[in-house]
């Protein structure tokens, strides 16, 4: 797993292989897909938002649970994890992730 604690935020997702393993989101698209689960890290606001598709499957949900809780013990006890469910977004979120993605990307997924 990847931290990248120098970067301000890293929106991660889980490894197509379902090891458990965080990878940095690299889609030329950069849209959020409605059955996947991402992770970002925003270490400006000591924050890791799991961010819930609705069509997720519960294996990609544990994985990525799982793994957010890992990122949380490398990175410190001071960071919180926050689930977000699809449709359920925060201001705080958004913000968090829109420098990351192209703008209305939640009214936008795919």
């Amino acid at each position: 797993m990847l931290v990248h604690e120098k970067e301000e935020k890293t929106l991660f997702q889980i490894s197509e292989d379902d090891s458990g393993e965080l990878e940095p989101y690299k889609s030329s698209s950069r849209l959020l897909k409605k059955d996947s689960v991402y992770v970002l890290l925003d270490n400006t606001l000591k924050k890791i938002f799991l961010w819930i598709g609705q069509s997720a499957n519960v294996r990609s949900r544990f994985i990525a649970s799982t793994a957010a809780q890992k990122l949380r013990n490398m990175t410190g006890l001071t960071y919180r994890v926050i689930t977000i469910d699809q449709g359920g977004e925060s201001k705080e979120f958004m913000k968090a992730l829109s420098p990351m993605t192209i703008p209305g990307i939640l009214e936008r997924i795919v």
